[in-house]
């Protein structure tokens, strides 16, 4: 298993899941540092898809191929503060990281959300940040009849009602699919 961002993610390629158990974030008085997840809901196992785990088993593998090509370079042993600011001596497996001198330090937690604020200004779309990508997903599992208390579960929240909050209005585009649904099984003529 092996480490990611922006949750301290354990990756088990074998089993096609993620465990996120930490959250890296960033503060000017600690620089980057882990802490646990909001709530205790968010520290979840996460199922992954095939390709999904085979895309990150062959980033790992360039991984690996460049943990051994950088030879001293690479820190192999990193200090990271916890959420209390205590630094924290550990072994640098954190597969998404810093490169130059922090080679083999976790990436720095707002490097998507400048990636991605990059990627949109250059092509003329408007902002993206990685938590949109949060709710296209919760929205198309909505979408597709998956049941509110599986996406909650899925996404972390604490209570149900806090995904119902958030994904109302998508809900309430499947009332209409429901009044079809009641028709086609219970009111059309069968041949």
């Amino acid at each position: 298993m092996v480490q990611c961002l922006k949750y301290q993610i354990a990756v088990d390629f074998e089993n096609k899941k993620l465990y996120i158990r930490n959250n890296l974030l960033y503060a000017k008085d600690y620089g980057i540092y882990q802490d646990t997840p909001k709530t205790e809901t968010s520290a979840r196992t996460v199922p992954i898809p095939q390709e999904t785990a085979e895309l990150l088993q062959e980033y790992r593998q360039w991984w690996l191929l460049l943990r051994r090509e950088s030879g001293s370079a690479w820190n192999m042993f990193i200090e990271i503060s916890d959420g209390s600011g205590n630094a924290q001596r550990e072994r640098a497996d954190f597969l998404f990281i810093q490169e130059g001198e922090m080679l083999g330090y976790p990436m720095h937690p707002d490097s998507i959300t400048s990636y991605l604020s990059r990627f949109s200004e250059r092509e003329k779309l408007p902002h993206i940040n990685p938590h949109a990508f949060r709710h296209t997903l919760a929205s198309v599992l909505c979408l597709n009849g998956i049941d509110i208390t599986t996406i909650s579960k899925w996404l972390g929240h604490n209570n149900v009602t806090t995904t119902l909050n958030i994904y109302e209005h998508i809900l309430d585009e499947g009332k209409e699919k429901v009044a079809d649904c009641i028709s086609d099984v219970i009111l059309k003529k069968r041949a």
